[in-house]
């Protein structure tokens, strides 16, 4: 059999800790984004959208189980294709950086838009930091030494 002939099998494409580890990160940062807002007199009410009052309930079920379901979906998809942790990530932000535009428009005052357009940029950023291919170097390092021929043949080694 051919050392070409041998699947690779990657370990993880990250670990699932640092997902967890930027979900809750994030939900702390936004809840801090939303008190200090409230603080400077933003109403949190919105004239569309998902919701009329945004209040810190909201904020906490909408910042860390989206990133933990979504980063664990990545995960696993993931371990079978690393590449598809890259397309995820920016997909992330993507979808992040654009959804900003809904809590702009429907805002009833600059400052919850501006506090919810923040949020959404942190989630933005937590994911990216959450399924970023953080093993990527390492999982190199294991395909190359698969795929490499060996250095030294057992059989025409000395023995010391």
């Amino acid at each position: 059999m051919s050392a070409h002939a041998m699947p690779v099998r990657y370990r993880m494409p990250f670990n699932f800790a640092q997902v967890i580890i930027a979900a809750f990160g994030a939900a702390v940062l936004c809840g801090f984004v939303f008190f200090v807002s409230e603080a400077a007199g933003a109403s949190m009410k919105f004239s569309g959208g998902l919701f009329q009052n945004l209040d810190f309930v909201h904020i906490l079920r909408f910042t860390a189980p989206p990133i933990l379901i979504l980063g664990l979906l990545t995960f696993v998809i993931g371990r079978a294709a690393p590449r598809f942790c890259r397309i995820a990530q920016w997909l992330g932000v993507a979808v992040a950086v654009v959804s900003i535009i809904v809590p702009i428009l429907f805002a009833e005052d600059v400052l919850s838009g501006i506090a919810l357009a923040l949020m959404h940029l942190i989630v933005g950023a937590s994911w990216y930091l959450a399924v970023n291919n953080s093993n990527k170097k390492y999982n190199d390092k294991e395909a190359a030494q698969a795929l490499a021929p060996a250095t030294a043949s057992h059989y025409g080694a000395t023995r010391r």
